[in-house]
């Protein structure tokens, strides 16, 4: 695959496919400013197309195939005229402009296109560009197509959503003097008419024959006649009395085309060629009508449609209420003289949702004035953040006909704003007909700040927990489940907080002495649930990674106010290190006192020995003294090197010296090894009598005498040749001395091997050949 197409994703792996015979040729004798331009659109997340040459030519990259939808990957290759036919005109523009070396942009582009086999309107931002060819002149044109549909729409909607609240604004504010059903309508049809744009809107109630009805009142455009009057509904036809009767609004956008030539004709001499009629029904029969009507055909819009449902609706039910108000006027008197005395705000609504009471403490706590809250006039009350999601939970509680509750920041008379809940339950007649909400606020603000306070409180607490170096859970004494669990434990427990009550506690990782589950009343917090106390409880816990850890546990329950307890809470320390630290403790107290032992033994057997025979007692003593001078340094060295190993070389050479300090005549050589202590204790009181001896009797006792030592480390055993040049001529001696019998028979005893000593003529000669200890 070529460079430029490597990494394009699947439109670029198609244009590598694709035969180009007819078009551009073959991809590699494509023009370099067609490769690189190419390449930069396949790898660009954004959408983007490039129209090559006169025609045109399609290329483009995989977010804009997304665009493209069904006509994927047809598009690619094609002219743009062919590929886009329905906004042929637009791209020949396109062409012409980007081939002139001239740039294009567009923001919310309006188009019908047809990218999945019906035609649809959408908006882009576009952005045309010239590509140069390899000559300098422009040989291309690349798009930059960003689609902006939904933000368009949502924008109108957002729009529309606006004017229908301040249209019903203007409708609330114009009908609130009214006080007979014949004003509310009549204004109702000026107002709806004028906002829609028709010819003409009418209403009417039916007489109890259902067929019969009287257009009482209509509101009419300049140049339009009124068709105030009394009508047959039967006259209309078959498909206005079938929708109307049976509550289903009537909507004819060409009366011409949707209607039989009788129905048609029946609306023409009424001069209306398009219109919607809404039906009130009353009881299950139809009851009255609202009707917008239309000289010229009409496509109406949904919105439209909702919008003269909404009205028909509220305007009757302002008449019927009116109607109400007056049989209940007394009723409503004693009502209203309780609810102005109650300290809650109180309100009421018609089935409509139209607010058709609020008390007198509403407007003492608000400050609006007198009325201003009735129909909608309540939401400007409101905080506008909280204002637009109430409205839309109000009246969706309102078409469901369901209970209602909200909370919002509702405006004081001083300016401020406090916290409020809002609730209400929906009212039904003896018949079950829904007549709308009766309701309550509250001021719940000082109530939310002392919520906000614990909250605060317990996050506080929270995060104290979440710092404290111990491990610390939380329990519902209720059923057990963990509602709390520190960054601590999970360090120490290796895991989080695992999802179970009081009775599946064993399922975390506690083991007895055996490494067997622990068993489920041995948990500590269990035991604080069930009621008990836990002081340092030491238990065992297998991590997830298998790791062992010893822990010290302390929990209780935890006794509330009115002396129940609703928690429980245990404390975990992750002991193991101490452990660890007091068995080495112990272990160093036991070593200590078997090595105390041993130096005892050691130095009860030298003064048995260096105290025996005939010799005088000076000699006895400096015998003592010296053997007891080689132990002190070896167990220094030991102490040097805290009783683990040391050093070969190192304890030959102090030895040696502190029998000798000059060392010129002692030559040693041996690779690095090291011993363990009690074998070092005894090679280093063999090197002393060695020493000694050599001193007095042997190689060292003249001015020219020498000691050589060497040893060396084959297949796992030490060799060491201990040496001695120059010296007096040497006899072997007729009974051997302590020194001897230490070196031949302890030496070797520790070591497990064989120490020889001889005595050459040239001097004395000691031979080592033993296992290398476990340090070498």
């Amino acid at each position: 695959m070529p460079a430029f197409l490597d990494g394009g994703g699947e439109c670029g792996a198609l244009i590598m496919a694709r035969d180009w015979s007819d078009s551009l040729g073959p991809v590699e004798n494509w023009p370099l400013s067609l490769k690189a331009a190419t390449g930069l659109l396949l790898r660009s997340p954004v959408p983007m197309a490039m129209l090559w040459g006169s025609d045109g030519i399609m290329l483009y990259n995989d977010a804009y195939s997304v665009i493209a939808a069904s006509r994927h990957p047809q598009l690619l290759g094609r002219p743009v005229r062919e590929g886009w036919p329905e906004v042929a005109d637009f791209n020949d523009h396109v062409m012409k402009v980007g081939l002139a070396n001239e740039t294009l942009s567009f923001r919310d582009q309006e188009m019908v296109l047809h990218r999945h086999g019906r035609p649809e309107t959408v908006f882009f931002d576009l952005d045309y560009s010239p590509v140069l060819g390899d000559d300098g002149r422009p040989a291309g044109v690349l798009a930059v197509v960003m689609e902006t549909t939904g933000r368009v729409e949502a924008a109108r909607a957002q729009a529309a959503r606006v004017e229908r609240l301040a249209f019903f604004d203007r409708l609330s504010e114009a009908i609130r003097d009214h006080r007979e059903p014949g004003g509310i309508l009549q204004e109702t049809a000026r107002l709806l008419g004028q906002h829609l744009g028709v010819s003409i809107v009418t209403f009417a109630d039916l007489e109890a024959d259902e067929d019969t009805f009287n257009i009482r009142g209509d509101w009419a455009a300049p140049g339009i006649r009124s068709i105030v009057g009394r009508y047959s509904l039967d006259a209309f036809g078959g498909t206005a009395t079938g929708a109307l009767r049976n509550g289903r609004p009537l909507i004819v956008r060409d009366a011409n085309a949707d209607l039989s030539p009788v129905e048609a004709g029946a609306l023409a001499e009424l001069g209306i060629a398009a219109a919607v009629c809404m039906p009130y029904m009353q009881g299950g029969r139809l009851a009255a009508l609202m009707a917008v009507n239309h000289d010229q055909p009409r496509d109406w819009s949904p919105d439209e449609l909702s919008l003269i449902s909404e009205v028909t609706e509220r305007s009757w039910a302002h008449v019927i209420g009116f109607r109400s108000a007056v049989i209940l006027s007394e009723s409503e008197d004693r009502f209203r003289n309780i609810a102005d005395h109650t300290p809650v705000m109180l309100w009421m609504t018609d089935e409509s949702g139209y607010c058709i009471y609020l008390n007198r403490t509403w407007y003492e706590f608000t400050g609006q004035e007198q009325g201003k809250g009735e129909g909608f006039g309540w939401l400007d009350a409101i905080h506008e953040d909280d204002r637009p999601g109430t409205e839309r939970a109000f009246l969706a509680a309102n078409e469901s006909q369901a209970r209602y509750e909200a909370d919002f920041r509702l405006r004081r008379a001083d300016g401020t704003y406090r916290w409020c809940i809002d609730a209400a339950a929906p009212r039904f007649d003896g018949t079950g007909r829904y007549l709308g909400y009766v309701g309550s606020l509250i001021d719940v603000d000082e109530r939310r700040e002392a919520v906000e306070r614990v909250r605060q409180s317990e996050e506080q607490l929270r995060a104290v927990i979440d710092q404290m170096p111990v491990g610390v859970s939380i329990a519902r004494v209720s059923d057990g489940e963990i509602v709390n669990y520190n960054q601590a434990m999970e360090e120490i427990l290796g895991h989080k907080a695992l999802p179970v009550g009081t009775t599946e506690y064993d399922q975390y990782g506690g083991i007895d002495e055996t490494g067997a589950p622990l068993a489920l009343e041995s948990y500590p917090l269990y035991r604080a649930v069930q009621g008990e106390t836990v002081t340092d409880q030491e238990l065992r816990y297998r991590r997830p990674d298998g790791h062992v850890v010893n822990l010290l546990a302390n929990a209780a329950p935890i006794i509330d106010h009115d002396r129940q307890a609703k928690i429980a809470v245990v404390a975990i320390q992750d002991i193991t290190q101490r452990k660890a630290a007091d068995a080495h403790q112990q272990l160093l107290i036991n070593e200590l006192s078997h090595r105390a032992k041993n130096l005892l033994a050691i130095i009860q057997s030298i003064a048995q020995q260096s105290f025996r025979g005939d010799d005088p007692t000076p000699a006895q003593l400096a015998r003592f003294e010296g053997r007891l001078g080689a132990l002190s340094a070896a167990h220094g060295i030991l102490t040097q090197e805290k009783w683990e190993a040391v050093p070969l070389r190192r304890l030959i050479c102090d030895t040696f010296t502190a029998v000798r300090s000059d060392d010129e005549r002692f030559r040693m050589d041996g690779p690095d090894l090291l011993l363990p202590p009690k074998v070092a204790v005894s090679l280093a009181m063999a090197v002393h009598e060695l020493a000694t001896n050599a001193l007095k009797y042997g190689s060292l006792s003249s001015e020219t005498g020498t000691v050589d030592i060497r040893w060396r480390k084959d297949d796992g055993r030490l060799h060491l040749d201990w040496k001695e040049h120059g010296g007096p001529p040497v006899t072997a001696p007729s009974r051997r001395g302590f020194g001897s019998r230490m070196i031949e028979r302890g030496l070797s005893a520790e070591l497990g091997g064989s120490v020889v000593i001889r005595f050459e003529p040239s001097g004395v000669r000691c031979i080592v050949d033993a296992p290398m200890p476990a340090y070498g």
